[in-house]
């Protein structure tokens, strides 16, 4: 182990493991130099290292390492610049961004109001439960729609099994006719219940990942909230915030769009058969029934609303009009895209609300609405269309 501060650190000698997403386990890096995968549990700054449990111990026992500082791995993570893996020691007000000591000369050099975290902290109110209250909201949402899936596939079993024991019941008075009947039937009911089914395994296996990094964040930001000091819990906030409300909000939909569901058959209250195959005429109706979830909201929160940035919506060289937004969204990397309605354009700018990209369209565009990652839907103003275009990391648009 090598003597040293933060400062001291090797450029990309910890920034693989650094940049790793949150949701993949840390490696102690010693143990990786012997060829031996264990999880990393502790993060020394002095020794630049992530180490596992045994590892980390000798810092309790020989008394030269007592003066180090441990960190948990995943406070560790969530404090430092995911590109320089420096410590994020800094705070730029007028970008609203957490950078560290390179982030700050290279990055920020036209910004006028940089700050070291620990002076500005007491400057901003932020409520150290926010992150936790929202985390712990979507887990029990997410738990509670991974419980209902589990219902609804049993109670899915039960309901085709009970559909096949009325019409057994029925055959007994009417064996001719209804010999066909159960087969029609089931044979309906069997194939409902597997498509149903195989609807129901793709949302579970879609709330599960869900689940598992709501999880994730919600064991860091509560590691950080135990054990951190006041700057790294700030940082934590700053930094975490978009990703915690991106994967709450995907949590939220899946909420808002579950639909429990049941199946049942029943009978004609008189058979009026008319003169052909049974397998034709079905006295019953074989449904699907669909239950919305109610969501409550537990958590009420007091928001504080500050101003931010803006677009000044200005005449350019190649347009005819006064621009005019009909229509904005955001992609899930954070840009914006908007449509002109008086220049028949779609429009992308940055997170600094910078302009990057155009696409002149043949009609007046009347909304926009992202639809997955790199695509969007547009729609006309007075006319039948919809455009759907993609945009790529680099802003080409196509």
């Amino acid at each position: 182990m090598a003597d040293g501060g933060e400062d001291d650190e090797v450029p990309g000698r910890v920034e693989d493991i650094l940049c790793k997403r949150r949701d993949k386990e840390i490696m102690c890096q010693p143990c990786l130099s012997k060829d031996k995968k264990i999880v990393a549990d502790k993060f020394c700054s002095t020794c630049n290292e992530f180490q596992c449990i045994d590892c980390s111990g000798v810092h309790n026992v020989l008394a030269i390492f007592k003066s180090q500082k441990l960190l948990n791995a995943n406070v560790a993570h969530v404090i430092r610049c995911d590109q320089h893996t420096k410590v994020l020691d800094y705070f730029c007000e007028d970008e609203n961004k957490l950078c560290c000591r390179t982030c700050a000369i290279v990055d920020h050099r036209a910004c006028k109001s940089i700050a070291e975290v620990g002076k500005i902290i007491g400057k901003m109110t932020s409520s150290s439960s926010d992150l936790d209250d929202i985390l712990q909201e979507a887990k029990d949402n997410a738990e509670d729609i991974a419980r209902d899936i589990i219902t609804s596939k049993d109670q899915l079993v039960q309901d085709v099994q009970e559909i096949h024991a009325k019409i057994r019941e029925m055959r007994d008075e009417v064996m001719r006719m209804f010999v066909e009947l159960e087969v029609a039937i089931v044979k309906r009911a069997k194939t409902l219940q597997k498509e149903t089914l195989d609807n129901l395994e793709k949302k579970q296996l879609q709330i599960e990942k869900h689940l598992h990094r709501v999880t994730a964040y919600l064991e860091t930001v509560q590691s950080i909230f135990e054990t951190g000091t006041p700057t790294q819990k700030f940082i934590a906030e700053q930094k975490m915030g978009n990703e915690v409300n991106f994967v709450c909000r995907n949590v939220n939909e899946e909420c808002q769009n579950f639909q429990t569901m049941t199946i049942s058959f029943d009978f004609d209250e008189q058979l009026n058969l008319p003169p052909k195959s049974i397998t034709d005429f079905v006295p019953g109706h074989l449904t699907l029934k669909y239950h919305s979830r109610e969501i409550v909201n537990a958590v009420n929160k007091v928001m504080t609303l500050t101003p931010g940035s803006s677009i000044g919506l200005k005449k350019t060289g190649d347009d005819f009009e006064q621009p005019f937004f009909s229509g904005i969204d955001f992609l899930s990397d954070g840009r914006l895209v908007a449509v002109d309605n008086n220049n028949k354009k779609f429009l992308v700018y940055n997170e600094k609300f910078e302009n990057v990209g155009s696409y002149q369209l043949s009609f007046y565009p009347l909304s926009v609405v992202a639809v997955s990652e790199d695509e969007v839907a547009i729609t006309s103003g007075n006319e039948y269309i919809i455009d759907f275009l993609r945009v790529s990391k680099a802003n080409e648009i196509r």
